[in-house]
């Protein structure tokens, strides 16, 4: 079974080349989605407070409530490489 590839930000999963955020070279970055990363530099959130509260505005993008994208979000952004040394 192959391992899903998710941005280390935001947990989004990174299935498609476009997905994908650019590092300073212009190169795909292949740890981060376009939404939170883009020539080399994060885009938004500070903290991940922040990133967690948002995270409820993508919860019918991703087909479920808004509860169970916070309670998601509050699991596994902690762990993802962008916060957990924050």
């Amino acid at each position: 079974m192959e391992e899903m590839i998710v941005c280390q930000s935001c947990h989004m999963p990174l299935t498609k080349t476009e997905d994908y955020g650019t590092n300073a070279d212009g190169t795909a970055s292949d740890e981060y989605c376009a939404y939170c990363f883009a020539k080399g530099e994060f885009i938004g959130y500070k903290t991940v407070e922040e990133a967690i509260a948002d995270s409820v505005n993508y919860a019918e993008h991703a087909g479920v409530t808004k509860e169970e994208m916070l309670e998601y979000a509050k699991k596994h952004y902690p762990n993802l490489k962008r916060w957990k040394n924050s």
